[in-house]
């Protein structure tokens, strides 16, 4: 699985170029993303991986083996690079490793190492969120059903969101208590301002267009909450801002200025996240039209279910990765403060880096 016994470090450059032209190893840093983080396509690859739903069923010892796996090759892989020598292994062990390494980003808390129940995980977004679209999409937009998807909504994205806060967050339980209050008040509110508003148009919208109709109220609704519970959650970024890093890791500050971009962008995300209800909304609208609808009635719904969860799968990581999470910004565009930075050895710094969030 590797060239051990220290064959590599004692090997030049042209001996591992031509080791990997054979075919038989692969130079291998798991210490960087599998696809290119500077690229959409590139994050949206990396979150759908880390994201996958089958890691929601994976049992304590599987995760306590992968985590053990990903930690024994990250302290050979720092030896490597102490010695400035590439890591060699197989495609397989590549591919093993890289699985490894996205049940542990998946399932185990970054900050607290703490293993998620499977409720907590990113990767269960897909499958809890599954009978929410049934009921924002598929039944009558009653009071009370607004009033209870639109709860049910936002406490499992308040339960989400704080099983994987920071753990050096300062946003305490009365700060996390208030954005769940107002994305809860929020999302119900505008929910049922946009029904009463569209009432004096319901009779147009009679057969596939009462899809519509409900797509309009919950996306509305939810993209509202999203938006205002990332400002309320991040008031401190916005008035505080932003902590920024140099290149060697050294907190250097922070800035207002790239605090407010940060939370704007990724409020900015909440919008494409509510649109995981235009896919099935969509889909279900033209298949009506034309008549495709399965009569049977398990037909139907393994046709409704397949959609909403391949919507839930796909559309998260591909508005999340709209913006990179770890940004670079130019000194010279930020406060005066950071304008006359110096590094270990004296040089000026001219840029600075900073984590935006998701």
């Amino acid at each position: 699985r590797y060239l051990t016994n220290n064959k590599i470090l004692e090997m030049s450059t042209q001996e591992t170029n031509q080791i990997e032209k054979q075919g038989d190893l692969i130079k291998f840093k798991l210490s960087e993303p599998e696809y290119n983080p500077k690229t959409y396509f590139g994050r949206t690859m990396n979150l759908l991986k880390v994201q996958n739903p089958v890691y929601s069923f994976a049992k304590s010892s599987k995760i306590e083996a992968a985590r053990k796996m990903v930690e024994e090759h990250m302290e050979l892989e720092q030896e490597y690079q102490k010695q400035n020598k590439p890591m060699m292994v197989t495609k397989e062990r590549a591919n093993e490793l890289r699985s490894a390494n996205y049940l542990v980003k998946s399932s185990i808390h970054p900050d607290t190492g703490k293993i998620l129940q499977p409720w907590q995980r990113f990767c269960s977004y897909a499958l809890i969120n599954t009978p929410f679209l049934f009921g924002m999409v598929l039944t009558k937009q009653t009071t009370t059903n607004i009033i209870f998807w639109q709860w049910i909504n936002q406490t499992y994205n308040a339960i989400l969101n704080y099983s994987n806060r920071n753990a050096s967050s300062e946003t305490g339980i009365a700060g996390v208590g208030a954005a769940y209050f107002t994305a809860v008040t929020s999302s119900i509110y505008i929910g049922l301002k946009v029904k009463k508003m569209l009432m004096p148009y319901s009779n147009k919208f009679k057969g596939p267009s009462q899809l519509i109709f409900n797509f309009i109220i919950n996306f509305t609704a939810m993209a509202a909450a999203g938006i205002l519970n990332s400002l309320v959650m991040r008031s401190g970024e916005l008035k505080d801002g932003i902590h920024l890093f140099n290149a060697d890791g050294e907190d250097t500050g922070t800035s207002p200025k790239v605090g407010r971009e940060a939370v704007i962008k990724t409020a900015a995300t909440r919008i494409g996240l509510a649109l995981r209800l235009f896919v099935p909304t969509l889909v279900f609208f033209v298949m009506e039209k034309r008549n495709l609808v399965p009569k049977n009635k398990m037909g139907k719904f393994f046709l409704e279910a397949t959609v909403f969860f391949g919507s839930m799968v796909f559309v998260p990581p591909m508005s999340c990765a709209v913006y990179e999470q770890y940004c670079t910004v130019q000194t010279k565009d930020l406060e005066e403060k950071f304008h006359d930075l110096k590094d270990a050895e004296g040089k000026p710094i001219t840029e600075l880096y900073y984590n935006r969030g998701l």
